[in-house]
């Protein structure tokens, strides 16, 4: 049987608006991807994701604060316009906003 919308007390949740906790959730797992073994293993073969190599790196007030790397790259990414998925906290994601792929992922 279906319910009556005027009746209905179940709570509505839009999960298109960002929230601080979505932000500083997202802020954590990008600066545990950034810290991680995986990428930082790469930086002594090539280079790249090297601290201090990246654009976003420019931004950066010391690697010694927390969640440096986050905070610099949203600098970054505000100073030229472009916007982040604070909803998404997939590796794959991460991987492309560091390695500049910008072609694949959705805004």
């Amino acid at each position: 049987m279906k319910k009556n919308k005027l009746f209905d007390d179940t709570i509505y949740i839009d999960k298109s608006v960002v929230t601080p906790y979505d932000k500083s959730k997202w802020k954590a797992m990008f600066q545990a991807y950034c810290d991680s073994d995986e990428i930082r293993k790469g930086s002594s073969i090539n280079g790249l994701n090297a601290c201090g190599y990246w654009h976003a790196c420019d931004y950066c007030d010391g690697s010694d604060l927390p969640c440096a790397c986050a905070n610099s790259m949203l600098q970054y990414f505000k100073e030229i316009g472009r916007k982040v998925d604070f909803k998404n906290t997939d590796t794959k994601y991460f991987d492309k906003l560091l390695r500049g792929n910008y072609d694949d992922i959705e805004m």
